[in-house]
């Protein structure tokens, strides 16, 4: 099928990421990319109609194994359409699980194992090419889609892999409450004043590895640019971007940011976001659950008064959820009093293509 633009869906997810991009290759040819798969419901209710009319997926990834990223590509390998997919390949990190072969040869998999996605992908797409992704894999150029991978640090994987190996050893899910950061609202402070509150996250990277692990990257695609930052830390991806040579003075350029961790409070630093420069950015949540409310007033604060801005041009935020119901969740994080201020406006919408630019 040919195709002249790109189109970005990032879809209701609950409190979790699911983003389906379609674009375009060299050749004019549609290339399609499903990043994470929401919580378990989230296949049901959104995924699956989104998946109807597909029938391939060039790249699939998981960005980490969290379950509001990996339960909805469980149930989406666990359902009969994923009979008529043909998958380009998989990229994702995760230590190898123990299958065991019966004398015919065929993978048998208990039903522990099946609820472990790899197991799943064995047994229903089990010639699909599987790719670890580390800053090491550097620029990845897929028919002239350029992948610029800026997390995990090999060294973060490896320490992932230890964490999880050892949480299965106990016999236990990871847990995984324990591991995201904890998201405490501030709303009695201007923008204004939040944004000047330096950054100071909650955990260290290795007490928050399952998110740190996360695989972020640029996209650039023939019409359109993204910066996607899954659950990433902050101090991982601003590395990697000083290390790509980007600065306060030369900051990365991108039409749109998928901000991190739904908006939270740990994920979106003032050094990160001064080297970044875009009008748009995209947060994924329904507001969050129990402790962890999403997003953060202080973040939304970072990047409104953040340090590189285009002059005189209205910085948009964007939610894949309505505001008013995501007010139902977390309270008034923002009021019209702060939009009189800094610029900017924050409204609901799912897709996005060049002419929102």
């Amino acid at each position: 099928m040919i195709r002249k633009e790109t189109e970005i869906n990032m879809l209701p997810a609950f409190n979790g990421d699911s983003i389906l991009i379609k674009t375009y290759d060299e050749k004019d040819k549609e290339f399609i990319i499903l990043i994470d798969g929401g919580t378990p419901s989230t296949f049901e209710y959104f995924l699956k109609k989104n998946l109807k009319y597909l029938n391939r997926i060039d790249l699939l990834i998981l960005t980490h194994i969290d379950d509001d990223h990996i339960g909805g590509l469980i149930n989406f390998f666990k359902n009969s359409i994923i009979e008529k997919f043909e998958i380009g390949e998989i990229w994702y990190n995760q230590p190898d699980v123990n299958f065991y072969e019966s004398k015919s040869g065929k993978v048998l998999i208990s039903v522990p194992q099946a609820e472990d996605w790899k197991g799943l992908i064995k047994q229903k797409k089990p010639n699909v090419f599987i790719k670890e992704i580390t800053t090491e894999s550097g620029i990845i150029n897929i028919n002239g889609l350029e992948f610029t991978i800026l997390s995990p640090t090999t060294v973060i994987k490896n320490k992932m892999y230890e964490v999880w190996l050892k949480e299965r050893n106990k016999i236990k899910k990871p847990d995984l409450e324990s591991l995201i950061s904890n998201n405490k609202p501030s709303y009695s402070k201007s923008l204004e004043e939040l944004s000047k509150i330096n950054f100071k996250p909650e955990k260290s990277i290795n007490n928050d590895i399952y998110n740190s692990s996360s695989i972020s990257f640029t996209l650039r695609c023939p019409d359109i640019s993204f910066l996607l930052l899954a659950d990433s830390r902050p101090e991982v991806i601003a590395n990697s971007l000083n290390e790509l040579g980007y600065s306060i003075t030369e900051p990365l350029e991108v039409n749109f940011v998928k901000i991190s961790h739904h908006g939270s409070l740990n994920n979106t630093s003032q050094e990160l976001l001064s080297l970044i420069k875009s009008n748009n950015y995209l947060i994924s949540t329904n507001g969050g659950k129990s402790n962890h409310k999403h997003p953060s007033r202080e973040t939304i604060a970072r990047i409104i008064y953040k340090f590189n801005r285009y002059d005189n041009a209205v910085l948009n935020i964007y939610t894949n959820y309505d505001i008013e119901k995501i007010k139902e969740k977390i309270g008034e994080f923002i009021t019209s009093v702060d939009l009189e201020k800094g610029n900017w406006k924050i409204e609901h919408k799912n897709t996005f293509t060049k002419n929102d630019l």
